[in-house]
């Protein structure tokens, strides 16, 4: 995962433990979407004012 766990210590966890990881780490990457997505937003309305 991106967060600093390598895979062995995932796999290691219990079932559940593993899911919740899981549910975190695509949190992680829908934030991540969504603020790259802001950035290209406030960049493009910086470039393009009045548009």
């Amino acid at each position: 995962m991106e967060r600093g766990y390598r895979p062995e210590e995932i796999f290691a966890m219990p079932r559940m433990e593993q899911g919740i990881m899981q549910a975190i780490a695509e949190l992680n990457r829908e934030q991540c979407k969504e603020d790259m997505r802001d950035a290209f937003l406030e960049a493009l309305s910086i470039l393009l004012p009045g548009k």
